[in-house]
């Protein structure tokens, strides 16, 4: 090739590397463009979520601005669902006294749902003792005629005959995993049956009171116990809600942390499910947006069929977005190979024009 042919050559190149430069910059330019068009789209929807509160409402229709208090605390609303809150690292949140007194339980060994309730209620972590309660409510009960005593009755028989069969004298002795854990969930089921008929007359053994009117016991705060401990099993551990500031001080009683947290993600609304035969627990996620109960309320001019239309709009056209961006970056891609790919022809053909002018003149050297 001639030294002309190589300098039009290198011209030729050099246009075209200036032309995919080009191209990178305008690609770059429009990524710009669709970041400030995903920033607008969000402050949209931020504007539909500020104009709602977030509300609960109970049984008799009354709608109520909801809290981590009145969803979740103790004395929370009733509702035709229970539910939870877990942290974006999968937990419970629970309020500040449980989170302590659940961790002192298991400190000092305890492992029991009804234990643990039992536990908040004032008695004294005492694994024998609790056993000992037990097997004395069961001894004065078991003769009656109704079904959750047959049930009962036909648990325990189950688990004297798997440890009859394997001719041991307590489940510790029975030769495989597996049938400890067959074991562990018929006496779960029978603690269940015994403590959902009898809990108030454990209670008495292992408080030494004698009036359950007197005692102070509450039915209802102990299920709640119960499930508590469960839930946080279920959820691999918790956090205490105290650890978290609200945007007006107490979290626990603070809607509008809440609402902020659930909307950016940090917090996720759970339906606690509960098997009624063993108390154990499992969640459904749930979303304002679309629960029967917890939902975005109207507090100036947006319903709830427009915030859903919100939410539809802010997806879709954060997914359309997100689709041209993955493009641009496939353009820029290409574009970035073919500027290599010509800068090597560029820096091939001055060389060969650099050596073809050191031979040229060096004739007349």
């Amino acid at each position: 090739m001639g030294m002309a042919a190589t300098q039009a050559r290198l011209l030729t190149i050099t246009a075209q590397i200036h032309d995919v430069e080009y191209q990178a910059q305008s690609i770059q330019n429009a990524k710009i463009q669709l970041s400030n068009q995903s920033d607008q789209v969000y402050q949209e929807y931020l504007a539909a979520l500020d104009a709602t509160t977030l509300t609960v409402k109970d049984y008799n229709g009354n709608v109520i601005t909801a809290n981590f208090n009145n969803l979740c605390g103790i004395d929370a609303i009733e509702t035709g669902e229970q539910y939870a809150l877990r942290d974006s690292k999968g937990r419970l949140l629970v309020s500040d006294d449980i989170y302590e007194d659940y961790n002192q339980y298991i400190k000092e060994g305890g492992s029991d749902a009804y234990g643990f309730a039992m536990y908040m209620l004032g008695i004294d972590y005492d694994e024998e003792a609790k056993a000992a309660a037990e097997k004395k409510i069961y001894e004065n009960n078991k003769n009656g005629d109704s079904n959750a005593i047959e049930s009962m009755n036909n648990l325990q028989e189950s688990m004297q005959r798997m440890l009859a069969d394997n001719e041991v004298g307590s489940k510790d002795e029975l030769p495989t995993d597996e049938l400890k854990k067959e074991y562990e969930a018929l006496e779960l089921a029978f603690k269940s049956k015994l403590y959902g008929q009898f809990s108030d007359g454990i209670y008495l053994e292992l408080s030494g009171e004698d009036d359950i009117e007197k005692s102070g016991y509450d039915e209802d705060d102990f299920r709640y116990y119960v499930s508590i401990f469960n839930q946080i099993q279920a959820a691999g551990g918790c956090a205490s809600i105290s650890d978290y500031d609200g945007t007006n001080g107490d979290a626990a009683s603070n809607s509008d942390w809440l609402q902020n947290m659930i909307q950016c993600g940090k917090i996720t609304l759970e339906i606690v499910n509960t098997d009624k035969t063993n108390d154990k627990v499992t969640f459904s996620t749930s979303s304002p947006s679309s629960d029967t109960y917890v939902s975005y309320t109207e507090t100036t001019s947006i319903d709830k069929t427009a915030l859903a239309k919100a939410e539809a709009e802010y997806e879709h056209a954060t997914k359309q977005i997100d689709a041209k961006d993955k493009q641009y970056d496939m353009k820029l891609s290409e574009l970035e190979t073919e500027r290599e790919a010509l800068t090597t022809q560029h820096d091939s053909l001055k060389k060969v024009i650099s050596d073809n002018i050191e031979r040229t003149f060096g004739i007349f050297s």
